[in-house]
């Protein structure tokens, strides 16, 4: 057999083989997979074909789409996976807890069931290096954010204090898991509170108010005008205002109380409520002025007693708060 061997221009390397008199050359390529994100027209042709699929009923629109797929992209997650477990709520983006808890568990974070029951939930995250950390929410603290009374925690209330628990442990133990996003189960109970009523403009309020006048008048063109003018007698509305008062007193007294309990400084929550939460719900009154200072008594008894179901919530919220932040800052210093 005769063996016949050629040069080759190629600069990657060969090997050769001889059959039946001819060459046959194997070269060997190596292959480099990038991942290239997609241009803004794909983007928007992928996420036009899910919103109008009909498949992932939290979005509505091809934009909504594109920002989930893109915020799964960061989290490393498939477009079709977070369509199905990031949603929009309230112009802001969730996530389901159970991924949070997949994801924790793919960047090693270890976390150990202590206790997980129709009472409450405790976990333990570890990882290497790290120490261990363990957090808990129990039935006590689903009454103090006004969450006992909700339908979720009353028909499956061992997930509902996991998917809490998981949430508040890996938000202190690693909150870069988390890339701003919050769970949805938080954002959807947070979302039903009276708390988290958008503040509503000024236009939509007028056309009510126009409205309930219109029938008002209607009621009293068909009544006869003078009985009516009779009725309302002064005695009873200064009745009504003593007990308005009695009450808005018993329901900031219990905030107070409340308050305490957490440890939470009343000057520092009343300011919190006056001059941060007021200005971002301008419909709501949870305090007023008094003698130059911030009062309970003072606010709507409406909004008072919104305050007083969710008082946990408010509470993280003030925790959070810049009023929180300066006073901390100071007391450092």
């Amino acid at each position: 057999m005769l063996r016949i061997k050629r040069k080759t221009k190629s600069k990657l390397p060969k090997k050769e083989k001889v059959i039946e008199g001819e060459i046959v050359e194997e070269k060997s390529v190596e292959t480099k997979i990038v991942k290239v994100m997609p241009d803004h027209d794909q983007l928007m042709a992928l996420s036009e074909t899910f919103a109008k699929s009909g498949m992932f009923p939290a979005i509505t629109n091809k934009y909504e789409a594109a920002a989930v797929i893109e915020y799964g992209r960061e989290l490393g997650i498939k477009p079709i996976f977070a369509l199905q477990t990031i949603a929009p709520v309230k112009g802001k983006l969730s996530i389901e807890s159970k991924v949070l808890y997949a994801l924790a568990l793919e960047r090693g974070v270890r976390i150990k069931f202590i206790k997980k029951d129709s009472k409450g939930c405790t976990l333990e995250f570890s990882q290497k290096g790290r120490d261990l950390y363990t957090c808990s929410f129990t039935e006590e603290d689903a009454k103090r954010a006004g969450l006992s009374g909700k339908v979720s925690f009353m028909s499956y209330p061992e997930e509902m204090y996991f998917n809490r628990c998981i949430s508040k442990g890996l938000r202190a133990f690693d909150p870069r898991i988390f890339l701003g996003l919050t769970t949805k189960e938080e954002a959807e109970d947070f979302s039903d509170s009276p708390l988290s009523k958008a503040p509503l403009t000024e236009e939509p309020e007028k056309p009510k108010e126009e409205k309930a006048k219109i029938k008002f008048k209607k009621t009293k063109e068909q009544k006869a005008p003078e009985p009516e003018k009779e009725m309302p007698p002064t005695e009873p509305e200064t009745e009504i205002n003593q007990e308005e008062i009695e009450e808005k007193e018993e329901v900031a007294n219990r905030i107070k109380s409340n308050l305490k309990e957490a440890g939470i400084d009343l000057k520092m929550f009343k300011q919190f409520l006056g001059e941060e939460l007021q200005t971002k719900k301008p419909d709501r009154e949870f305090v007023g002025v008094k003698f130059g200072h911030w009062s309970l008594t003072e606010g709507k008894l409406e909004d008072l007693n919104s305050l007083d179901k969710n008082i946990g919530i408010a509470i993280e919220e003030f925790l959070k708060s810049k009023t929180f932040e300066e006073e901390d800052k100071k007391e450092k210093t």
